[in-house]
């Protein structure tokens, strides 16, 4: 009788050099989150873990009792963290880098003069390496839109002007004068938010949201509208749901929400449309 064996592949043992930086990282990813980040990225990318572990999941699983997933997630944050550090921020947990992801993708991409200016700006205004969620999607907000535009609207003139003919200081002034607006302004959305939600909640009869569709429908919708639940697949297969109010003659949309990954965020943030 025959027994077939599986040869797998040797495994390239790890050089001195290797040891001692797998050594090293497993002890610095016991200090914080960027700290546990970078070492990870180091181990997983580099395969440090490849003399005591087959692959990158036995390795999460056995170290930290998590999946590889975990492990790209807290990575991704920690690259976030990274670039918001390069401007003197420090992120106090994965969470609030998950927050401040896209607002680190926009000054990475920006230009130098904003990047400088974005660095100063978020110092200035909430005089701390560690400023909140909020006050760095704020500055970021307005530092895309000025760099995409290459001019800002003087506050006391009213004229456009560029960006790279003003001083440093009449720069700083003008943008924090454009980020109080920002800020005020994404404050009166989260309230938005939140009052659509406790609308939502309020509602009698079987669950709010599905509730709030028959009573929109019932207090808003004319005769030749509709609000429809749509559900499709995105490029990557994965379903997406859109709520919106359609028009069935001229077959435009009178209002639509984003799309989310479930039916009652797509029904609120519908509702949020729709409440202004």
């Amino acid at each position: 009788m025959t027994t077939l064996t599986e040869t797998l592949p040797p495994v390239e043992p790890l050089s001195v050099v290797e040891q001692q930086d797998y050594e090293r990282l497993k002890t610095s990813a016991q200090h914080g989150f960027t700290e546990l980040a970078f070492s990870l990225r180091e181990i997983i990318t580099r395969k440090l873990y490849r003399q005591e572990y087959p692959n990158a999941d036995a390795f999460c699983e056995a170290e930290f009792g998590r999946t590889r997933q975990w492990a790209y997630q807290l990575i991704d944050a920690g690259r976030t963290a990274e670039t918001l550090s390069n401007f003197g921020l420090q992120l106090q947990n994965p969470k609030q880098a998950g927050e401040v992801r896209k607002a680190a993708q926009i000054i990475e991409k920006a230009s130098p003069t904003a990047q400088q200016a974005f660095a100063r700006v978020i110092q200035k205004i909430t005089l701390t390496q560690r400023p909140d969620t909020m006050q760095i999607n704020s500055v970021a907000e307005v530092i895309e839109q000025i760099d995409a535009a290459g001019v800002v609207e003087d506050p006391d003139t009213g004229e456009a002007v560029s960006v790279e003919s003003l001083a440093p200081e009449r720069l700083d002034a003008i943008l924090r004068e454009n980020v109080t607006t920002a800020t005020y302004e994404r404050v009166k959305r989260q309230e938005q938010h939140i009052h659509a939600s406790i609308q939502a909640r309020n509602s009698s009869g079987r669950g709010g949201w599905t509730n709030w569709c028959l009573s929109y429908a019932q207090q808003h919708l004319t005769d030749t509208q509709e609000l429809r639940i749509v559900v499709k697949r995105d490029p990557s297969g994965n379903p997406k749901a859109q709520a919106l109010v359609m028009d069935t003659e001229t077959h435009q949309a009178v209002a639509s929400g984003e799309t989310a990954d479930w039916l009652k965020k797509a029904v609120m943030n519908l509702v949020e449309e729709v409440n202004g």
